[in-house]
Formats: structure tokens, sequence, C-alpha cells
């Protein structure tokens, strides 16, 4: 007579489809806990990462700002003195119909204490080609009007996302250029050469029209120059 002997498992340990169902019930937590749009904004001290502080006034770190841009090649398309804007264009260098553009943007407050703060903001927008062929109508005696396409197509940008950019590096970079430039923007400043800048007073004052001097009781007004006709002289009176 033979007897079947039979191994049995320990329950500390779990099966395979066990394990692989708590690895599935991790990777769902994990996902669900992607924080949302407007979690990934924290106002917080510590996240300073799109102002920065800078021992000038608002004007010149405004027109530091707008040297920077220029020297990383942004076209302006504000310059005033406490804020500047401009944009710069990309290309996809594999596919020829994406297209991106960077609009970036600055405001300087004064800070006090004969500083400056400066806030910058940088748009992403990102843009895809379309393409839409153009047609002719061709009239025919027999089979009248007929729609013939030309070859001829319509090419035009259409904007898919628009993001602001995060990235703390990126502004680090701008902030650093800033720095660079505030002794020459500072010399602009003071020799009246930078765009935006108001006019001074006395300047102001000159440009004002200087009023006429006005006529002498019984005097004739003064002919003003320039105006091509002479003063009629009053007739000769014979005394009696």
């Amino acid at each position: 007579m033979r007897l079947a002997l039979t191994r049995s498992v320990p329950a500390r340990y779990p099966s395979i489809a066990t394990a692989g169902l708590s690895a599935s019930v991790m990777l769902l937590a994990a996902c669900t806990a992607t924080p949302t749009i407007d979690e990934r904004d924290a106002f917080t001290q510590e996240n300073n990462t799109y102002s920065r502080s800078f021992a000038a006034p608002s004007q010149v770190a405004c027109e530091a700002g707008r040297r920077s841009l220029l020297g990383q090649g942004y076209i302006i398309d504000k310059a005033e003195p406490n804020r500047v804007s401009g944009h710069k264009n990309y290309q996809d260098k594999e596919n020829d119909d994406q297209h991106a553009q960077i609009v970036f943007n600055v405001d300087c407050t004064p800070g006090g204490d004969g500083h400056a703060i400066v806030y910058v903001s940088a748009l992403r927008d990102l843009y895809t080609m379309k393409k839409s062929s153009n047609s002719a109508s061709v009239g025919l005696s027999v089979l009248g009007a007929v729609s013939m396409p030309m070859g001829a197509s319509d090419d035009s940008l259409v904007k898919t996302s628009s993001e602001t950019i995060s990235r703390r590096a990126f502004y680090d970079g701008f902030f650093e250029q800033v720095t660079r430039n505030l002794k020459s923007a500072q010399a602009a400043i003071d020799s009246g050469t930078s765009p935006g800048q108001r006019p001074q007073a006395n300047d102001a004052a000159g440009a004002r029209p200087q009023p006429e001097s006005a006529a002498q009781p019984g005097q004739p007004p003064a002919s003003r120059p320039g105006s091509g006709s002479a003063p009629s002289s009053a007739p000769a009176v014979t005394p009696p």
C-alpha cells in the first residue's frame, strides 16, 4: 500500500497573482497622485522663480531687461519705462510644420531703498502648419460650372497649445543677463538715449509755444511774419 505525501505551502508566502494585484494597485495610486493644474502653483515665499530684486531704479532695471532680450535674439514689441515685452520664433528641425513662439514679459516696480523688483513671465505657444488647397470654377457649355483644383494652397499657422514656462533655470539665465546690463542701462538713462524714456521737464517746457504779445490800446495789431499780406494803411484825414 502506497501513501501519497503532500507538502503544504506556508500561508505567509503570497501567490504570484496576489503580488501582481498589489503592484497594479500601487501603480494606479501613483497615477492618481499627479498634481492638477491649480496644485502646481504654490504661493510661498520660497517660490521666487518669476521675480528678483536689483539694486537699481525700476526704469534702469527694465532697460537692462530690454537689452537682455535683445542679446538673445528677441524682437521687442513694447518698451516702456516700467514694462518691456518681446517675442522669439522657433521651428522644429525634424518637422517643418511645427513652429513655436516665446512671448517674454518684464514688469519693473520700485522695491524701496533704491531697489527694484523685476517680475517676468514667458509664454510658449506651439503652432502647426495647416494647408488648404484652392479651387476655381470653370464654365463649360455642356457640363455647366465645374470646380477644378488649380494647384495653389493657402498655408496658415494654427495654435495647438499655450503654456507658461516654469523652468527656474530659464529665468535664472535672464536675471543674470539683467545684472550684467545694469551698468550700461544706467548710462543710457543718464544720457537720455534709452527708448521709452519720459521727456525731461525742461525740454517739455521749452517746446511750448510762446504767447503773442498783446497789442497796446489804440495801436493796430502787428502782422505775423511770413503771412504774405501787409497791414492796410489808414486813409489820410485833411483837417478842416
